[in-house]
């Protein structure tokens, strides 16, 4: 065998030992780099659906202190200003700012209040003659958390929230008539002060605003155990 042959045969094993070594090290790299990626997006993503919760509770602010700006988030119209900002998340009809009930994202919004005297008087529940003039027996909510509003769009089958549902009558509006307020013990919210760590003052009130977002669409490799993005704003 000549000086050259054996100069190319060895080339030819070092290539071929080099190819082996890239694949072998590309099986490593491939997964990491993926996950990079999806964490990355999620973490992107994850900031638009806590911005898009924060949003939407600024305008359950502005609706409720100033009833004149017609901010009414049960019409559509204005719920498109939230779904345009939850753009690229999926939550919209193809081609609107119209919200997808079979989409990949829900935005849930809640008023919750501490039933107190205030309640019980604009509910028309009748005061004991005297101190004290309410409890629970002339005004089944005293003393308890209550929904007041919920209004939810976008995919509502799939996904619902963290503080329960009214069990009582919901209006067109979203709102609540102040005699189930005060009286009907299905519109209870046993779970609001486990769920958000707060708690409220007789007739004070929070409004909530949730979002949900399915990612699974990023999830290579399964690197997320629960593709799903929950955020949560109180005010």
């Amino acid at each position: 065998m000549t000086t050259r042959t054996a100069k190319r045969l060895r080339e030819r094993r070092q290539n071929g030992n080099t190819i082996l070594e890239f694949a072998i090290v590309m099986t490593f790299l491939v997964p990491i780099f993926t996950g990079m990626f999806t964490l990355g997006m999620a973490l992107t993503k994850g900031i638009q659906v806590s911005n898009v919760a924060h949003d939407a509770v600024v305008l359950m602010v502005t609706a409720s202190t100033n009833p004149d700006s017609g901010l009414d988030l049960s019409q559509s119209q204005n719920q498109a200003i939230i779904v345009d900002a939850a753009s690229g998340l999926g939550m919209n009809m193809s081609g609107t700012n119209t919200p997808n009930p079979n989409g990949k994202a829900v935005v849930i919004l809640s008023k919750v209040i501490m039933v107190g005297p205030n309640e019980c008087s604009l509910g028309g529940m009748t005061p004991h003659g005297t101190a004290p003039f309410w409890d629970s027996g002339n005004c089944p909510n005293y003393g308890s958390y209550t929904f007041a509003y919920r209004v939810a769009f976008g995919n509502t089958s799939k996904w619902s929230s963290t503080l329960g549902s009214p069990g009582g009558t919901i209006q067109s509006n979203g709102t609540i008539s102040a005699h189930d307020v005060a009286s009907n013990t299905s519109d209870q919210d046993s779970t609001f002060s486990s769920v958000t760590g707060m708690t409220l003052l007789s007739s004070n009130f929070a409004l909530v605003s949730e979002m949900y977002a399915d990612v699974t669409y990023l999830n290579f490799f399964n690197v997320m155990p629960n593709p799903t993005i929950y955020a949560r704003s109180i005010s």
